[in-house]
């Protein structure tokens, strides 16, 4: 049964890895005292990886949806969830791309 569900659960999987990767990285910097140029760039190098990663995911997903005659409830489900992930980290991790790095 935990099979099944894969389909489903990875695009939020990897958008929390990301979530999580993004902010320590952010946190690391500030402490370690980074330069702010390099600090940006590596924070959007990060959105761009997990966005990158995210479309990636999709698109497998979507390949091996079409080749499939029949798709499961789950197989659909699951591209709907990674397109939402792909969506949430569209969205949620775009301050890093304009806010001050450290306070």
């Amino acid at each position: 049964m935990t099979r099944t569900l894969w389909p489903v659960l990875t695009g939020f999987v990897i958008w929390s890895l990301a979530f999580v990767g993004l902010y320590t990285l952010q946190a690391l910097g500030c402490h370690l005292g980074w330069d702010t140029a390099l600090h940006r760039a590596v924070l959007i190098g990060a959105y761009g990886v997990s966005l990158a990663v995210l479309a990636g995911l999709l698109t497998i997903q979507a390949i091996t949806l079409r080749q499939r005659k029949l798709a499961t409830t789950i197989e659909r489900i699951g591209i709907g969830t990674t397109i939402a992930a792909l969506a949430a980290t569209a969205i949620i991790f775009a301050p890093t791309l304009m806010i001050s790095a450290c306070h």
